[in-house]
């Protein structure tokens, strides 16, 4: 099931504090306008009642997908710099219910869905997107890696991020340059698809895809942003 929660938030536009629904589990298959709002980006879509001004706070929220084989664990995008602690948090709680070691009709399900770890708006709509067209999101982040390769030094990586934000009618990817958690595309770059197969069939790109594959933060910034070290609490 899809689980809300009542929180208190403040409107960056008018600081005036107020009451809001968010959901914090969101079960696809069972609510499949919640996965149409992620993809045309009004989900949790918030309205001040004081000056009316549009606005979504940071994501924190499961996303299950039964059909589509997907599981999503959604941080905010300032979590990013821990990304190591956030993936292996979420590797727990995702084996707790999901795992082996789960009830056994959760362990069946949980055998064939997709684990990733995402962080921030465009990282989760990015999957959405990718798992509609049918691409695998490894083949994806290092088809990314070939593009920042070809622009040269145009690129700040960590700063900013490419993201897949659609196709185009030649079955070209669409990939769109954001700038930190700011949803607004700034610069877009049409991708061939042929791009994925031939990396898929090229040794060279072994070692990077090993790296990407080694826990379900499948995103090509883990290879870029050292982890924050853990606190002392959390290490104990």
């Amino acid at each position: 099931m899809s689980l809300f929660s009542t929180i208190d938030t403040v409107c960056p536009n008018c600081d005036v504090e107020a009451e809001f629904e968010l959901a914090f589990s969101v079960n696809a298959d069972r609510r499949p306008q919640l996965r149409a709002e992620i993809l045309d980006r009004t989900f949790q879509q918030l309205e001040c009642q004081s000056c009316h001004q549009l606005f979504r706070i940071e994501p924190q929220f499961t996303y299950l997908h039964i059909g589509g084989k997907q599981f999503l664990t959604v941080w905010p995008s300032t979590d990013l710099t821990h990304w190591a602690d956030k993936e292996a948090d979420s590797q727990r709680m995702f084996d707790k219910f999901w795992g082996p070691g789960s009830e056994s009709i959760t362990a069946e399900i949980g055998k064939d869905l997709i684990h990733r770890v995402t962080f921030g708006w465009e990282a989760a709509h990015e999957k959405l997107v990718a798992a509609d067209a049918g691409i695998d999101d490894v083949l994806l982040e290092l088809a990314k890696l070939a593009v920042i390769r070809s622009q040269g030094d145009g690129f700040s990586v960590g700063e900013t991020a490419l993201r897949l934000v659609g196709m185009d009618a030649q079955d070209n990817m669409i990939l769109g340059l954001f700038q930190g958690a700011d949803e607004h595309v700034f610069e877009t770059f049409k991708v061939p698809r042929a791009l994925l197969e031939e990396i898929d069939l090229d040794e060279e790109w072994d070692v990077l895809r090993e790296r990407l594959q080694a826990g379900p933060f499948v995103d090509m910034l883990r290879l870029v942003i050292e982890p924050a070290p853990a606190s002392v609490a959390e290490a104990a």
